[in-house]
């Protein structure tokens, strides 16, 4: 079989131009976003935000109430949220002195950056 390097190389430099274009347009519709948010941020949004994370901390901290233990799959599903929103509010309120975490129970993953959109998948 004859692989011709410069056919790869073009296809690489496809890809790569491919890859360029899709981290161009999630960076650019970050900043839209972005921009979208911090302009609307008037004091009844702020306010509204403010009680949404109060609500998802109660959440977990009644699940960590009933069994001493965070499940962030299981109480991402039951209150609608991804599971690093529940990590992450357990951080907070571990820093505002309303939890302790004492350690932290880990598998491996499956490789997916869940912070990142589908479209960069592509």
């Amino acid at each position: 079989m004859n692989i011709d390097s410069k056919t790869l190389e073009q296809q690489d430099m496809k890809m790569l131009v491919h890859s360029l274009e899709l981290v161009s347009a999630r960076i650019f519709e970050s900043v839209i976003t972005l921009n979208q948010t911090a302009c609307s941020n008037t004091p009844e949004m702020h306010a509204l935000f403010d009680q949404w994370v109060s609500f998802l901390g109660e959440e977990v901290l009644r699940a960590a109430e009933e069994t001493g233990e965070l499940d962030p799959e299981e109480i991402s599903k039951k209150i609608g949220v991804s599971s690093s929103t529940i990590i992450s509010l357990a951080l907070s309120l571990h820093r505002q002195g309303k939890i302790r975490i004492k350690s932290f129970m880990v598998e491996p993953g499956n490789n997916v950056n869940t912070e990142i959109c589908d479209c960069m998948n592509k």
